[in-house]
Protein backbone atom coordinates (compact mmCIF):
# COMPACT_ATOMS: atom_id res chain seq x y z
CA UNK A 1 0.00 0.00 0.00
CA UNK A 2 2.85 2.60 0.87
CA UNK A 3 4.82 1.48 -1.91
CA UNK A 4 1.87 2.42 -4.10
CA UNK A 5 1.47 6.09 -2.61
CA UNK A 6 5.15 6.54 -3.35
CA UNK A 7 4.32 5.66 -7.09
CA UNK A 8 1.49 7.77 -7.40
CA UNK A 9 2.76 10.67 -5.97
CA UNK A 10 5.81 10.51 -8.58
CA UNK A 11 3.14 10.24 -11.59
CA UNK A 12 1.50 13.45 -10.29
CA UNK A 13 4.70 14.61 -10.52
CA UNK A 14 5.73 13.76 -14.08
CA UNK A 15 2.24 14.15 -15.79
CA UNK A 16 1.70 17.83 -13.57
CA UNK A 17 2.96 19.95 -16.00
CA UNK A 18 0.66 18.16 -18.95
CA UNK A 19 -2.02 18.94 -16.13
CA UNK A 20 -1.09 22.35 -16.44
CA UNK A 21 -1.45 22.50 -20.06
CA UNK A 22 -5.07 20.72 -19.97
CA UNK A 23 -6.04 23.09 -16.98
CA UNK A 24 -6.84 20.29 -14.84
CA UNK A 25 -6.78 20.19 -10.69
CA UNK A 26 -4.76 18.21 -8.99
CA UNK A 27 -5.61 16.63 -6.26
CA UNK A 28 -2.73 16.79 -4.30
CA UNK A 29 0.15 14.48 -3.34
CA UNK A 30 -0.85 11.08 -2.73
CA UNK A 31 2.08 10.48 -0.85
CA UNK A 32 2.58 10.47 3.36
CA UNK A 33 5.42 11.42 5.07
CA UNK A 34 8.74 9.33 5.08
CA UNK A 35 7.58 8.74 9.06
CA UNK A 36 3.99 7.58 8.11
CA UNK A 37 4.78 5.27 5.62
CA UNK A 38 7.14 3.17 8.30
CA UNK A 39 4.35 3.36 10.61
CA UNK A 40 1.70 2.47 8.01
CA UNK A 41 3.66 -0.64 7.39
CA UNK A 42 4.09 -1.75 10.69
CA UNK A 43 0.39 -0.92 11.13
CA UNK A 44 -0.61 -2.84 7.88
CA UNK A 45 1.63 -6.00 9.49
CA UNK A 46 -0.47 -6.06 12.20
CA UNK A 47 -3.20 -6.00 10.52
CA UNK A 48 -2.82 -8.54 8.80
CA UNK A 49 -1.62 -10.35 12.15
CA UNK A 50 -4.93 -9.54 13.09
CA UNK A 51 -3.82 -7.57 16.12
CA UNK A 52 -6.54 -5.33 15.65
CA UNK A 53 -5.71 -3.07 18.71
CA UNK A 54 -2.35 -2.49 17.98
CA UNK A 55 -3.09 -1.83 14.25
CA UNK A 56 -5.85 0.57 15.12
CA UNK A 57 -3.19 2.54 17.80
CA UNK A 58 -0.54 2.82 14.69
CA UNK A 59 -3.63 3.60 12.52
CA UNK A 60 -4.48 6.71 14.57
CA UNK A 61 -0.26 7.59 14.65
CA UNK A 62 -0.56 7.81 10.80
CA UNK A 63 -4.02 10.05 10.66
CA UNK A 64 -2.06 12.60 12.64
CA UNK A 65 0.49 13.18 9.83
CA UNK A 66 -2.25 12.41 6.70
CA UNK A 67 -5.68 13.22 7.78
CA UNK A 68 -6.99 12.46 3.73
CA UNK A 69 -5.68 8.74 3.12
CA UNK A 70 -8.90 6.30 2.25
CA UNK A 71 -6.11 3.08 3.13
CA UNK A 72 -5.69 4.10 6.62
CA UNK A 73 -9.43 5.49 6.76
CA UNK A 74 -10.74 1.96 6.04
CA UNK A 75 -8.09 -0.08 7.83
CA UNK A 76 -8.66 1.54 10.91
CA UNK A 77 -12.61 1.24 10.42
CA UNK A 78 -11.79 -2.13 9.70
CA UNK A 79 -10.16 -3.04 13.09
CA UNK A 80 -12.72 -0.78 14.74
CA UNK A 81 -15.01 -3.04 13.77
CA UNK A 82 -13.23 -6.15 14.85
CA UNK A 83 -13.10 -4.64 18.31
CA UNK A 84 -17.06 -4.60 18.24
CA UNK A 85 -16.85 -0.69 17.92
CA UNK A 86 -19.13 -0.22 15.51
CA UNK A 87 -20.15 3.56 15.66
CA UNK A 88 -16.16 4.75 15.15
CA UNK A 89 -16.37 2.58 12.48
CA UNK A 90 -18.73 3.56 10.47
CA UNK A 91 -17.30 6.56 10.66
CA UNK A 92 -13.58 5.86 9.51
CA UNK A 93 -16.08 3.82 6.72
CA UNK A 94 -17.55 7.22 5.58
CA UNK A 95 -14.87 9.30 5.31
CA UNK A 96 -12.77 7.18 3.46
CA UNK A 97 -15.56 7.29 1.16
CA UNK A 98 -15.84 11.00 1.39
CA UNK A 99 -12.36 10.88 0.44
CA UNK A 100 -12.72 8.07 -2.82
CA UNK A 101 -16.24 7.78 -3.42
CA UNK A 102 -15.66 4.39 -5.09
CA UNK A 103 -13.83 2.67 -2.22
CA UNK A 104 -15.67 -0.37 -2.71
CA UNK A 105 -14.37 -2.71 0.33
CA UNK A 106 -15.87 0.84 2.51
CA UNK A 107 -19.25 -0.05 1.00
CA UNK A 108 -18.92 -3.74 2.20
CA UNK A 109 -18.10 -2.99 5.65
CA UNK A 110 -20.03 -0.16 6.23
CA UNK A 111 -23.26 -1.66 5.16
CA UNK A 112 -21.91 -4.24 7.74
CA UNK A 113 -21.18 -1.92 10.54
CA UNK A 114 -24.90 -1.04 9.52
CA UNK A 115 -26.45 -4.14 10.11
CA UNK A 116 -24.32 -4.73 13.21
CA UNK A 117 -25.67 -1.44 14.41
CA UNK A 118 -28.84 -2.73 13.80
CA UNK A 119 -29.82 -1.04 10.77
CA UNK A 120 -30.08 -3.43 7.90
CA UNK A 121 -32.30 -1.34 5.84
CA UNK A 122 -29.32 1.05 5.32
CA UNK A 123 -27.16 -1.65 4.69
CA UNK A 124 -29.04 -2.66 1.44
CA UNK A 125 -28.07 0.47 -0.72
CA UNK A 126 -24.90 0.44 0.31
CA UNK A 127 -24.24 -3.58 -0.55
CA UNK A 128 -25.95 -2.41 -3.89
CA UNK A 129 -23.16 -0.40 -4.51
CA UNK A 130 -20.39 -2.60 -4.30
CA UNK A 131 -19.04 -4.63 -6.99
CA UNK A 132 -16.04 -7.07 -6.54
CA UNK A 133 -15.63 -9.75 -9.52
CA UNK A 134 -12.36 -11.21 -7.26
CA UNK A 135 -14.57 -11.78 -4.33
CA UNK A 136 -17.54 -13.82 -6.11
CA UNK A 137 -18.45 -15.64 -2.40
CA UNK A 138 -18.94 -12.33 -1.39
CA UNK A 139 -21.05 -10.61 -3.68
CA UNK A 140 -23.28 -13.65 -4.06
CA UNK A 141 -23.68 -13.74 -0.57
CA UNK A 142 -24.73 -9.74 -0.53
CA UNK A 143 -26.68 -10.43 -3.69
CA UNK A 144 -28.64 -12.92 -1.16
CA UNK A 145 -29.41 -10.89 2.03
CA UNK A 146 -30.39 -8.02 -0.58
CA UNK A 147 -33.02 -10.28 -2.18
CA UNK A 148 -34.04 -11.74 1.25
CA UNK A 149 -34.29 -8.05 2.79
CA UNK A 150 -36.53 -6.70 0.05
CA UNK A 151 -38.96 -9.56 0.20
CA UNK A 152 -38.97 -8.75 3.77
CA UNK A 153 -38.20 -12.43 4.91
CA UNK A 154 -34.21 -11.80 5.98
CA UNK A 155 -32.65 -12.85 8.99
CA UNK A 156 -31.89 -11.38 12.28
CA UNK A 157 -28.98 -8.47 12.14
CA UNK A 158 -26.71 -10.62 13.85
CA UNK A 159 -27.28 -13.37 11.59
CA UNK A 160 -27.19 -11.31 8.16
CA UNK A 161 -23.58 -9.89 9.76
CA UNK A 162 -22.60 -13.59 10.50
CA UNK A 163 -23.16 -14.66 6.87
CA UNK A 164 -21.38 -12.05 4.99
CA UNK A 165 -18.05 -12.12 7.45
CA UNK A 166 -18.11 -15.96 6.78
CA UNK A 167 -18.48 -15.01 3.15
CA UNK A 168 -15.67 -12.26 3.76
CA UNK A 169 -13.48 -14.98 5.39
CA UNK A 170 -14.41 -17.80 2.56
CA UNK A 171 -12.93 -15.17 -0.10
CA UNK A 172 -9.74 -14.40 1.88
CA UNK A 173 -10.62 -11.04 1.70
CA UNK A 174 -10.59 -9.08 4.76
CA UNK A 175 -8.12 -6.17 3.29
CA UNK A 176 -8.71 -4.19 0.71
Amino acid sequence: MAEKKIDRSRRDFLFGAVRRFRKEENAGPAASTAACIDMMKEANALYVDGCWEEARQKYRQCLDEDKNDPDVRYRLGVCLYRLGMYRQAKLEFERALRIRREYMDAFLYLGLTMVRLERPDKALGLWKRYFNPGALAVQRELNLQAGLMEEGVSDPPETIAQAVEKAIAKAGHAVG
